[in-house]
């Protein structure tokens, strides 16, 4: 540029120094061939809107004159695509002609008669890439006034909003997807909602499909369709699933890679499209498989707008509507699952209906013809004591087996629908008195006072008597199980239109978590105390039904610690009743022989003098002898723990001529038994109240002292799972009932003899075990006195003659002192392992804190100079052997003090941390750590992690630590990390309550 053409930049056009890349493009433009001329020409109005423009970072156009000159801004430009530069002083109108159908009319009204006009999110197709563009803007047209105040041009700022618009569109398309879809219960409903879905979007998805996967998963089926005509070229009803198709969608290259395909060849694959909603046909589609836990259900085939770039929002889009699909099939195919299931579960329901109606109806005619005989054997009088007392177990256990198969039969009955009820006019009162009553004999032989509060309703009332019998009953039964102290009480009133049955009792209670579910089948409480575990868990459910047909509701509060209150509600009167079931005719009082079996069960769940004296009171049964034998003192002891007081009386007898058996009714009374006087053998059930077989299993296994006692599981659960579970909870042998009386004592008689022989080995083996400890501490002592003159002789030598040596030879005897002092601490170490293994262990109260303060002290006096954190918790009381406890808190403080030693802020702590099996102590530093690989090394003899020249030691003093802590009943582990510490943990058995 020349020296006056930089002048007249300066004065005469000065206006365009500024405006970026457009600035640039403006000046460097020859306007001079415009309809605008040159720069320096232009009127004041001009430049002072083309300066605003210019300075302006908003996309701003403005347009001047009546050829309609456009000028526009670094903000503008990218609107114009790939038309910028050529747009630039072109006229508006022709720039713009695809899109002036909606912007014609606000610029010529504006350029008219200076109307200003907006816009917002206005929608318009824009030519600017070679293609009719789907766009969206947010615009104005305001009017610019000349110096002589006509109007000489349109100021047009613009906002581009297409990506706004487009994703408010589309993500109400995936929305309403996922809105239409929600409620599917099929796939095929999943995918023909979704197809609906997609129709609603023409303008995103000119055309989609949707193709189902066969069930050979070898093709697809066309389940939902939207743009395209059936069976049309691109748009069949079958597709392959095979790789690198052609002619057709890529569905195998989908499934293979598991990503969505681009096709960009629509045209040469199918022909023109015939597919709105513009005149040009797409041109594009991508291809998502449709998958489900990995496994392919169906493909989305979705066309790409032709008059929109597939574009990374775009791309997007498709990928939400593919997972929204995918969410949506997957919903409805759970659903299919579910329903399914439900189906099949409906039938196995129908069947386990069927089975349990026939078993118990086939379980009936066997029954009758073990009573019968049973009954008549029953009425000889000449049978021996012990006949008749097997014959009354047998006959009480068939009559509890035939109420059992009874109440199989009425439940299966009521779930088939069978179950006729004959519902007669009862006086109700008299009725559920007399019932209630049946039951106070066992009620107060349990310690408990039973109130019967039965006044007369004042009319009588509809009910079938068997089926209101067993609802008394069960609800009686129920409250006597879990009842141990205070009161039942049965109580009857009027309460509106309804006869109200109330049966509380102040028993164990029931958790609310578990109230919502008392009615079910089978159902049985968590963790719930009662008098026994026997049961099939039908009881409740069975009331409810019974209450059900009866046009009845039950209700049911609890709670745990204060007692259960059931309230039955009947109708008064007839009209809810079917007629052709009713009985018009009034009964009287009932006999109430079916409440006989419910009393000698409820009898049979009480301390054994109690019910035994009840049943012989009743003549039903005789207290249980046991045949004499020699003295308890030349026989074996065995404890035996079952909740049923007749499979109690029948193995006792079985084993009591040879051994003395304690029988006893769970596994907290038998834990106390082993306590109390170790047996020889523990036979105990599975099931049974407060503590069951496998709990009790645990708590022997855990305890030193009883450790190795012989257990045999007597189960109801046959198969070999329940054998090999109760192998692994600790049992010797398993038993599964019924069993016979010589499998029964010839598995004890194996069990006791094996014991005799493990006993005598570890009798033998502790002897020699003895001898040899007393072997090393003898050996050990000898050792000493030669090695405490090598050590002072070899002083001696130095302090007296070390002058008249050389140096090799000084050398020489301090390496002599060196090994007989580590030799004296090695056998030291040894005589300590010995001592703490022969030594009579004293339990005493310790408290670990003080201790381990003592050796802290002790290696703090020997070091003053080190600087170590120490962290002792307070408050740990142990029962324990003091003088031992001081050596295991002296190896493990020692070692925690000895490795960390090189250590910049040495850490050491001491104390206890509280698990579900009890309290574990630890001593944990912040020292150079070990290997885990290495941990089952740690508590060997003589085994070392770490070099010599590192840490000193003898490799001794773990095994000393783990041989005193199994000597208490407890056990030692350590973890560590090599360069990050150690931790050293034991437990210590009969632990009193300890503060943490």
């Amino acid at each position: 540029m020349t020296m006056a053409g930089t002048a007249r930049l300066r004065h005469g056009t000065d206006f365009l120094a500024d405006g970026g890349e457009m600035g640039k493009l403006i000046r460097a433009m020859d306007w001079s061939r415009s309809p605008l001329g040159p720069p320096e020409h232009w009127p004041q109005s001009l430049r002072t809107t083309i300066s605003l423009v210019l300075a302006s970072n908003f996309p701003l156009c403005f347009v001047w004159g009546p050829e309609r000159v456009q000028i526009y801004n670094d903000g503008y430009w990218p609107i114009c695509g790939a038309k910028h530069p050529h747009s630039l002083g072109q006229d508006y109108k022709e720039c713009w002609f695809s899109a002036w159908p909606v912007i014609g009319p606000g610029f010529e009204r504006c350029i008219a008669n200076g109307e200003t006009s907006f816009f917002t999110d206005t929608g318009m197709f824009l030519d600017r890439h070679g293609y009719l563009e789907e766009t969206f803007f947010t615009f104005s047209f305001s009017p610019i006034r000349d110096e002589t105040g006509e109007i000489a041009g349109v100021f047009h700022p613009v906002t581009e909003t297409t990506h706004l618009v487009l994703a408010k569109r589309r993500l109400n398309t995936v929305r309403r997807l996922a809105g239409q879809t929600a409620h599917a219960k099929t796939v095929a409903e999943a995918l023909q909602l979704a197809t609906q879905a997609m129709a609603d979007n023409p303008l995103d998805l000119p055309f989609a499909m949707l193709y189902r996967v066969g069930a050979a998963g070898e093709d697809a089926q066309l389940a939902g369709v939207t743009g395209l005509e059936h069976d049309c070229p691109a748009c069949p009803e079958h597709l392959a699933l095979k790789h690198g198709e052609t002619g057709e969608w890529p569905l195998g290259q989908a499934l293979l890679s598991r990503a969505p395909q681009h096709v960009s060849d629509l045209e040469r694959r199918f022909g023109r499209l015939a597919c709105g909603p513009y005149p040009e046909p797409p041109q594009e589609a991508l291809v998502h498989p449709i998958d489900i836990a990995g496994q392919p259900v169906a493909f989305l085939v979705a066309g790409v707008s032709s008059r929109r770039p597939l574009d990374e929002d775009y791309r997007g889009f498709f990928d939400m509507f593919a997972a929204a699909v995918t969410t949506a099939v997957s919903n409805a195919w759970a659903v299919e699952a579910e329903t399914r299931r439900a189906e099949a579960l409906a039938e196995i329901d129908r069947a386990k209906t069927a089975f349990f109606a026939n078993v118990s109806h086939e379980f009936r005619t066997p029954l009758t013809l073990m009573l019968s005989p049973i009954e008549d054997c029953l009425g000889t009088a000449e049978l021996p004591t012990q006949v008749r007392e097997n014959l009354l177990v047998a006959q009480r256990n068939s009559l509890r087996l035939l109420k059992l198969v009874n109440s199989l039969l009425d439940f299966s009955r009521i779930e088939a629908g069978r179950m006729q009820a004959s519902f007669e006019l009862t006086d109700l009162a008299a009725l559920t008195a007399e019932l209630a009553s049946v039951f106070r004999a066992a009620v107060e032989r349990g310690g408990l006072r039973l109130e019967v509060d039965c006044p007369p309703l004042g009319q009588p009332v509809y009910v079938d008597r068997d089926m209101w019998e067993k609802v008394v009953l069960n609800l009686l039964s129920n409250a006597f199980k879990h009842t141990f102290a205070g009161e039942i009480r049965v109580r009857l009133r009027r309460a509106g239109d309804c006869a109200e049955l109330t049966v509380q009792d102040t028993g164990t209670g029931i958790a609310a978590a578990a109230v919502a579910r008392l009615f079910e089948r089978f159902y049985r409480v968590p963790g719930a105390r009662s008098r026994t575990h026997e049961g099939t868990g039908i009881g409740l459910a069975l009331v409810q039904e019974l209450v059900k047909l009866h046009r009845g509701e039950i209700r049911v509060a609890s709670e745990a610690g204060v007692g259960t209150t059931f309230t039955v509600s009947v109708p008064l009167g007839q009209a809810h009743l079917p007629a052709d079931l009713v009985r018009t005719a009034v009964t009287g009082a009932a006999t109430s022989l079916g409440a006989m079996p419910f009393v000698e069960e409820a009898l049979r769940w009480l301390p054994e003098d109690a019910a035994a004296a009840e049943i012989a009171a009743n003549g039903s049964a005789v207290a249980a002898a046991v045949p004499a034998a020699a003295s308890a003192g030349e026989r074996e002891r065995i404890v035996l723990a079952d909740d049923n007081a007749d499979m109690r009386d029948y193995v006792r007898r079985l084993l009591a001529g040879q051994y003395e058996v304690e029988a006893v009714a769970d596994g907290e009374a038998a834990l106390a038994a082993i306590r109390r006087q170790r047996p020889s053998l523990l036979l105990t059930d599975v099931m049974m109240p407060r503590l069951d077989g496998f709990g009790l299993l645990v708590a022997i296994r855990r305890d030193p002292a009883l450790r190795s006692l012989p257990v045999v599981v007597l189960s109801a659960r046959a198969g070999e799972e329940a054998r090999i579970e109760g192998l692994t909870r600790g049992a010797d042998d398993y038993l599964v009932k019924p069993f016979s009386a010589r499998e029964l004592l010839a598995r004890v008689q194996t069990h006791l003899s094996l014991a005799t022989v493990r006993r005598q080995y570890a009798a033998e083996l502790e002897r020699a075990n003895k001898e040899l400890e007393a072997f090393s501490y003898s050996v050990s002592h000898d050792l000493r006195a030669p090695l405490r003159s090598i050590d002072g002789f070899s002083q001696a030598l130095l302090e007296d003659c070390g002058d008249m040596l050389p140096e090799l030879g000084r050398g020489h005897l301090r390496r002599v002192r060196a090994a007989a002092q580590r030799m004296a601490e090695l056998i030291d170490d040894l005589l300590q392992l010995s001592r703490v293994s022969m030594a009579d262990l004293r339990r005493e109260s310790v408290d670990l804190s003080a201790l381990g303060r003592g050796v802290i002290a002790d290696l703090q006096r020997r070091e003053p100079d080190r600087r170590v954190e120490i962290r002792i918790q307070d408050r740990l009381p142990v029962e324990a052997d003091c003088r031992l406890m001081k050596i295991v808190l002296e190896n493990l403080l020692g070692n925690a003090w000895k490795f960390t030693s090189k250590q910049h802020g040495a850490r050491i702590e001491l104390g206890v941390r509280i698990l579900s099996a009890g309290p574990e102590y630890f001593v944990r530093d912040n020292g150079a750590g070990f290997d885990m690989a290495y941990v089952g090394k740690l508590f060997r003899p003589f085994q070392r992690l770490h070099l010599e020249a590192d840490f000193a030691g003898t490799g001794i003093g773990l095994a000393t630590v783990q041989r005193i802590i199994a000597r208490h009943g407890g056990r030692v582990r350590a973890e560590g990390m090599v360069d990050q510490g150690a931790t050293l943990c034991f437990t210590l058995g009969r632990e009193p309550g300890v503060e943490p």
